[in-house]
């Protein structure tokens, strides 16, 4: 499957983004990867269409205008693949190149779970079809949606913890190795001993951002904020659930973007699109304001003179 050239276009900001790319490795021999977040896929989507035979768009959506564009013309229609699970995204099932799935089968799905659906109906390889794939796919699936049916599931907040604990590539690098030399999935005692820790920082920056936490109402709403740059699905949701009083809780992060965590009280996908963004019903997300580390200095220092950024050249 190598004669096409290709191109991965995912969500730079956590597991169901990144290991995505760890399954296309089992399947292609050579492609080209392009790390995004909501904001940024219809520039480059636009920039890369003539560049490649084929485009997946996995985790993240394009906007109705530019889907209905691609959906107008046969040669670009036929060379994107779009998988998302977003309940945002829903409206794109329309056209033939996306695949949106929020829910199937009573069970909430991932990115990366409707990806490697996917990737097994196109390849025998058998890496990718051994339990350990499966294991990490499920791992990825349940913290992604937090589909804890089970005791056992619970033990998927471990894949976030390696995460952040190796960084994005280390984590490539690391699960593309296991998936090859091991059958099942499980951990290791070396590899609990640093979940161990992970966990002891976490639980200690949630303490932390709990004791900063504002209430406040937005739109008739009840809400908690808190401002973090981790963890911040954790803490979302370890706010809402020791707050019921809140009908959600906003996490935002200044260099970042915007979260909302909730629990079945509101529809925070609909109100994340007010606010540019999108997402599931408990879980979502929206950008900051344009300029707005920019807006903030200013702020601080009235009378500061920005310059222009350092150009990639020159952070070189």
């Amino acid at each position: 499957m190598s004669e096409k050239k290709r191109l991965l276009i995912t969500h730079v900001a956590d597991p169901d983004g990144i290991t995505p790319i760890i399954l296309a490795q089992l399947v292609f021999d050579n492609f080209d990867k392009l790390l995004l977040n909501p904001p940024e896929v219809d520039a480059n989507l636009r920039e890369n269409l003539d560049k490649y035979d084929e485009i997946h768009l996995v985790d993240l959506s394009m906007s109705e205008t530019l889907a209905a564009e691609i959906a107008s013309n046969e040669q670009l229609k036929g060379k994107i693949k779009l998988f998302d699970h977003h309940k945002s995204a829903l409206p794109l099932n329309k056209y033939s190149f996306a695949t949106v799935i929020d829910e199937q089968n009573g069970q909430k799905e991932s990115a990366t779970s409707i990806y490697y659906s996917y990737l097994k109906t196109i390849s025998d390889n058998k890496t990718l079809h051994k339990a350990s794939t499966q294991g990490l796919v499920d791992q990825v699936r349940i913290i992604d949606t937090y589909d804890f049916k089970t005791e056992n599931d619970k033990t998927a907040h471990n894949i976030d913890d390696l995460f952040s604990i190796m960084g994005r590539q280390n984590y490539i690098d690391y699960f593309f190795k296991y998936l090859k030399t091991h059958d099942e999935f499980q951990y290791s005692e070396a590899e609990l001993f640093l979940i161990k820790l992970e966990q002891d920082k976490k639980n200690n920056y949630i303490e932390q951002r709990e004791g900063e936490m504002l209430r406040a109402n937005l739109d008739g709403y009840n809400i908690g904020l808190s401002y973090a740059e981790k963890y911040r699905s954790d803490l979302g949701n370890y706010l809402v659930n020791k707050y019921p009083d809140l009908d959600f809780v906003i996490i935002i992060n200044v260099a970042k973007s915007i979260s909302y965590r909730g629990q079945d009280k509101v529809d925070l996908s609909g109100l994340a699109e007010k606010y540019g963004g999108g997402g599931h019903k408990n879980a979502s997300g929206s950008p900051l304001p344009p300029k707005l580390l920019e807006n903030i200095t200013k702020m601080i220092f009235p009378t500061i003179e920005l310059k222009e950024n350092l150009s990639k050249e020159e952070i070189k």
